[in-house]
């Protein structure tokens, strides 16, 4: 049977408005199929720029207040007036030497300057006689000059005898160690009958009250003064502190400055111990700039923050410029920047999120 072409015409119609139609239902079931996306919950933040005192971060140890006493001469040791952990006051005897080897030195030292007044006025008469003599035209001018000259070097011999005196007299007083603060003897190096060397370490004090020291570099030392603000921290407890002491040399190794930190805090739940590891904050210049808290700055190679822009996370590269506390003073954003500071943890750049707080 042959068709017409008007039938024809009417079936590849009727064939292509059917396939239209199965694409169409199609696409429209796939389309009913793909769910909505979903907007994760997250708390934000604004930034703004903001000042606030910058700090230098170091680790610090804490020290007791030591004193070393030693004998500025030689001596035997006659008698030791204390024990080791004893509490002593100032003022208490430590040390004493034996004496009489510093009487003989000081009896010397004294028949020496008696001598040495005697030599001189003798010279001091004979110079005089002789000037008197060239007056008359008795003797030259150059026995006059040399008479001179010589009682002049008779002089120096009697004043430094007088010195050496003084130094004498200072071992004698010397011989006694006497402490000069309030603490507790921490050790004791020699043994009543043994000899000691001059400046040899006799005796160790640990006085009341405790600081914190630590080693700074150069460049750090240029930012700070004696009176420097300071924050302590240790067994999350924080010493609020002032810088008391700075040494102007450093270390011949390490090249590092020892600076020293007293603090006091009546409200303390316990206190640091001799020798306990410390973070120290040094307080130095006041800065402008968009602080972040240290805790939402994360690192994957490089250092970033997450962002809402646009309702999408994005983590955002940022470059830490210096401290305060437990906020960092960041470039690389902007102010009413919206960090997320809660629910970035579970989703990935770009997912798209919903501010729940702020």
């Amino acid at each position: 049977m042959k068709l017409s072409i008007n039938t024809k015409s009417i079936l590849s119609k009727t064939v292509l408005l059917l396939i239209i139609l199965t694409v169409t239902l199609s696409c429209q079931e796939t389309k009913k199929e793909k769910p909505e996306e979903q907007g994760f919950p997250v708390e934000v933040e604004i930034l703004k720029t903001e000042e606030r005192v910058k700090q230098i971060e170091y680790f610090g140890r804490i020290s007791s207040k030591i004193i070393n006493y030693s004998f500025l001469a030689p001596g035997r040791v006659k008698q030791i007036f204390v024990r080791k952990n004893e509490f002593v006051r100032k003022g208490k005897k430590l040390v004493q030497l034996e004496t009489k080897g510093f009487n003989l030195a000081l009896n010397a030292a004294k028949n020496q300057e008696n001598q040495a007044e005697i030599v001189y006025l003798e010279a001091d008469k004979y110079y005089r006689n002789l000037k008197n003599a060239f007056n008359v035209g008795g003797v030259s001018g150059s026995d006059v000059e040399k008479a001179k000259l010589d009682r002049g070097v008779k002089y120096k011999t009697w004043q430094q005898s007088k010195i050496n005196i003084d130094a004498k007299n200072q071992d004698f007083n010397q011989a006694m160690l006497i402490a000069q603060t309030d603490g507790i003897v921490s050790k004791i190096v020699p043994k009543v009958g043994e000899l000691l060397d001059a400046g040899s370490e006799a005796i160790t004090i640990q006085g009341k009250g405790l600081f914190v020291e630590a080693a700074l570099s150069q460049k750090d030392l240029d930012l700070i003064t004696q009176g420097t603000q300071v924050a302590v921290e240790f067994d999350d407890q924080k010493i609020k502190g002032k810088v008391s002491y700075i040494s102007m040399l450093p270390d011949p190794q390490t090249f590092r400055h020892t600076v020293k930190i007293d603090f006091s805090n009546t409200s303390l739940t316990t206190k640091p111990t001799t020798f306990q590891t410390v973070k120290i904050y040094f307080e130095t210049e006041t800065v402008k700039g968009i602080w972040v808290p240290l805790k939402y700055i994360s690192n994957n190679g490089h250092d970033f923050v997450n962002l809402a822009e646009n309702n999408r996370l994005r983590k955002k590269t940022v470059r830490v410029i210096d401290f305060s506390g437990d906020q960092a003073r960041v470039s690389g954003l902007l102010e009413n920047d919206k960090l997320i500071t809660k629910g970035a943890a579970s989703i990935e750049e770009g997912y798209r999120i919903e501010i729940v707080g702020q």
